[in-house]
């Protein structure tokens, strides 16, 4: 068994574009939501930062990350992101580190 795979992708709108780009990330829940393998994934739209946004996301196995980024939802997406983004997202993988109280650390 594979552990699971923490991802928080970055996005951030270019100026005039900050609702469009929430929209287009916020269609992407529901698709999402039903993937194989999708144990978490929600939308931040951050406080300090106009426009800047991030998917806290967690998925079963590097397979199932790797099929939500072929998916289709995600394609149309990203056919779109050049008119939106000021510069390119940020996708980052983590592995948890053990450790603390079990209630306070489980995520999804």
């Amino acid at each position: 068994m594979t552990d699971p795979l923490t991802v928080i992708a970055r996005a951030r709108a270019r100026p005039g574009k900050e609702a469009a780009l929430e929209a287009a990330l916020e269609a992407l829940l529901l698709p999402t939501h039903q993937e194989p393998g999708c144990l978490h994934y929600s939308l931040h739209r951050c406080n300090d930062i106009p426009g800047q946004f991030i998917t806290y996301e967690r998925w079963a196995s590097r397979e199932a990350l790797d099929a939500h980024f072929s998916s289709a939802h995600v394609q149309a997406l990203l056919s779109t992101l050049d008119a939106l983004l000021a510069e390119p997202p940020e996708i980052v993988t983590y592995a948890v580190v053990p450790g603390g109280l079990p209630e306070k650390t489980r995520i999804g």
